[in-house]
């Protein structure tokens, strides 16, 4: 197993590449831009001394350029070192020559002839391989023959110059590198090391599993708070997950324990010598069980598609036959109990029709179970600009605080031994909550001791 890079090295590596690069595109045209300024300064000298120089020749004859080469004063300037100063005629014959030129170097003889007439300015090597640059320009003769005067100067200052400033871009490229990584490590170390804090944090909350633990949130806020805020948020909902999942098993251990006991109970008893009358019973008693536990299995099933968001049916129904149809057939189950169903007007929604069935059963099967025999029990169905409202009211003893806040909560049940000896799982208001927030609704309930409870199911209207 390879190890991959870090996030710091690569942080690091990074800098230093983007770092590297601009300045390397920054010495290049620094570089270029210097050389060519430079080139065209001493190309610029060049020509204006030229100039001057043909200016100073204007009218001499062959003897006197020599001696106005020495002493005009436009060309005191030229007793510098590096300048030089040539006069030939086209057929490369020298008229004059600049007192400082040195006798090796031989400015006549670098390819300048095969421009005479012309100005022209380029480097070229003289002597023992001195790189000058030579500028070019025509003088006429009094015989009117063309002569050629040539201005020259040393590159040896301009490759110094150069030569100093590649030192100077390399040295301040490397250091400047060199701070960028520096500086680089130092800031990403302090930048990760909360982040490094919060994986540790994590790490020690995964292997110990003691998920009543949070990482530290920093001081600051920035992105690594809200980093820790919401790796806390998720430690926070792995526990309530791990809660609810402890609680379920117990539940559902506590609840399918006692029928499975009834069963085998009464499969005991079948073994026996009974009377048909005491085998019947066994057999119903069995029966009854069996059908409690296939209903409660049926209901956990439905709550885990709640957990995994399972996507439900969504077409076209109408509420007003849905509510009509489950009121008759809980009218038949409930006779102790008086049913109405008050229907304002044709509604129509999208939703699946199975699940608010099932809705609407399971309310009305609480308002049964928990009111006494005689109690009316009224179905109302509105709509109003944008809902449907579906509303269960009964007129039973209610429900008081304490326990109206936990209805909802699986396996809840607010007169234990009532609601498990009248068949009741616990799972029904669950069941009731899930499935109005699966259509995009919402249930709400409204309770008062000794005057009765009240669900309100608000459900999307078809807009179509």
């Amino acid at each position: 197993m390879t190890t991959g890079m870090s996030l710091r090295l690569r942080l690091t590596l990074l800098s230093g590449l983007l770092t590297g690069t601009i300045i390397l595109i920054f010495a290049l045209l620094f570089y270029l831009l210097l050389r060519t300024n430079l080139l065209r300064e001493i190309d610029a000298d060049l020509h204006a001394r030229a100039d001057l120089v043909a200016r100073s020749l204007a009218g001499a004859n062959e003897q006197e350029y020599v001696s106005r080469l020495g002493a005009t004063s436009a060309l005191d300037e030229f007793a510098t070192p590096g300048i030089y100063v040539q006069l030939i005629t086209a057929d490369g014959q020298v008229y004059a020559t600049s007192p400082k030129l040195p006798d090796s170097s031989d400015l006549a003889g670098s390819g300048l002839l095969e421009n005479a007439g012309t100005r022209t300015t380029r480097t070229v090597a003289v002597g023992s391989g001195e790189q000058v640059r030579v500028h070019t320009a025509p003088v006429p003769e009094r015989a009117g023959e063309a002569a050629m005067l040539i201005v020259a100067e040393s590159l040896e200052p301009f490759g110094r110059t150069l030569a100093q400033a590649r030192t100077l871009l390399v040295l301040g490229g490397t250091i400047a590198v060199a701070l960028a990584v520096g500086g680089t490590t130092i800031l990403t170390s302090r930048a990760l090391a909360p982040i490094g804090r919060l994986t540790r944090g994590a790490a020690a909350v995964a292997a110990t599993g003691d998920y009543h633990e949070r990482v530290r949130l920093p001081r600051q806020r920035d992105e690594i708070q809200q980093l820790a805020a919401t790796i806390n948020a998720l430690i926070a909902t792995v526990e309530r997950t791990v809660a609810q999942q402890r609680q379920l098993l117990a539940d559902t251990s506590h609840e399918l324990r006692s029928p499975l006991t009834v069963v085998l109970a009464n499969l005991n008893l079948l073994r026996r010598e009974l009377t048909p009358d005491e085998r019947a019973l066994s057999l119903e008693e069995a029966t009854h069980e069996a059908h409690r536990m296939r209903g409660l299995v049926n209901d956990l099933l439905l709550l885990a598609q709640s957990d995994s968001t399972r996507a439900i049916a969504h077409l076209p129904l109408s509420l007003d036959t849905l509510v009509e149809e489950a009121v008759t057939t809980m009218a038949r189950r409930a006779s102790t109990h008086t049913l109405q169903a008050h229907i304002s007007e044709p509604i129509t929604v999208i939703g699946d029709q199975e699940r608010l069935g099932q809705l609407l059963r399971n309310l009305i099967e609480n308002a049964t179970h928990h009111t006494p025999p005689g109690t009316l029990v009224e179905v109302r169905l509105r709509g109003s600009e944008h809902l449907a409202q579906l509303i269960v009211t009964d007129n039973g003893p209610g429900i008081s605080a304490e326990h109206l806040a936990r209805i909802w909560d699986r396996f809840y049940r607010v007169d234990k031994a009532r609601s498990r000896a009248a068949g009741g799982s616990g799972l029904g208001l669950s069941i009731v909550k899930y499935v109005a927030e699966a259509h995009g609704g919402r249930v709400d309930v409204r309770s008062e001791i000794g005057v009765g409870t009240t669900f309100t199911v608000l459900l999307p209207l078809d807009r179509e």
